[in-house]
């Protein structure tokens, strides 16, 4: 309390100067229209100042939660995709690629096997010739790239997952389109490592990475995952690394993405000579 009195006889000339002015300028503004006006103009823009600023911090912080929620809609797209193909009447289902205009069919399939700590790790479907499946068939959940289906029985299919080190994915940079190569460096099972990037290309942590559409087995677009922001620097590249958008270890319903004009795209480009 001593302090507070302290205080108050120590600046009480200007204390009594500010409540002074303060009183002035109500009472001019309460009695000519002209003062209310310019002060509420001023107090106007003062708020749609302070506002905007408000606003554009709290859309930047949003912005991550706007990209949870367009992941989690892809999500809820393909799971409904994957419901409909589970039709014994249906097997695959063709669906045209808006980008590119190839026709896809998509077959669901559950996960029997599947290995995580191999160098080599690969995972066995409940699907097989009989269903429709053939050997180059893509793979993935409904949160993103799982794999390639490299050997087919009746009923069963065995695909290389993306957790192999032989396996290299074309990918891109969904927000600018800069493409390079997916791959699994033998470690941790949840990241991967996108190389070929140019050293110019602006890279922020968050960016989506999906499929680029440049190979005959996946469609453009389908989820990978998101850039961390760790980097490597290195020659006329960088390599960026990626947390992969699926969890293997938790992996149990899947779809068979087959190219209907796959066939027809490699006998061309093996026919052009390079």
């Amino acid at each position: 309390m001593r302090s507070l009195l302290n205080f108050l006889l120590r600046f009480k000339t200007l204390i009594l100067f500010l409540v002074l002015e303060a009183v002035a300028l109500i009472m001019i503004t309460t009695s000519h229209n002209y003062h209310q006006t310019v002060l509420y103009g001023v107090a106007r823009s003062v708020n749609g100042f302070v506002a905007e600023r408000i606003e554009r911090g709290s859309y930047y912080f949003r912005l991550r939660r706007v990209n949870e929620e367009l992941m989690a809609e892809n999500t809820r797209l393909k799971r409904q995709l994957a419901r409909a193909a589970t039709s014994p009447l249906l097997g695959f289902i063709p669906v045209a690629d808006s980008v590119s205009g190839v026709n896809y069919t998509y077959l669901n399939a559950r996960v029997i096997s599947n290995s995580v700590n191999n160098q080599k790790n690969f995972i066995t479907l409940d699907k097989g010739s009989a269903q429709g499946v053939t050997t180059g068939m893509g793979v993935a959940s409904s949160t993103g790239v799982v794999g390639v289906v490299v050997g087919v029985s009746r009923n069963y299919s065995v695909v290389m997952s993306l957790l192999n080190t032989d396996f290299r994915l074309s990918a891109s940079i969904a927000r600018n389109d800069y493409f390079g190569s997916l791959a699994w460096n033998g470690t941790n099972y949840r990241y991967a490592r996108l190389s070929e990037i140019p050293h110019h290309v602006r890279i922020n942590e968050g960016d989506t990475i999906v499929t680029s559409g440049y190979s005959a087995i996946f469609p453009a677009g389908l989820m990978a995952g998101t850039l961390t922001g760790e980097q490597e620097r290195g020659g006329d590249f960088i390599t960026l690394e990626v947390l992969l958008s699926a969890d293997f270890k938790r992996l149990t319903n899947v779809y068979v993405i087959g190219n209907l004009t796959r066939k027809e795209r490699e006998i061309l480009e093996e026919e052009v000579p390079r």
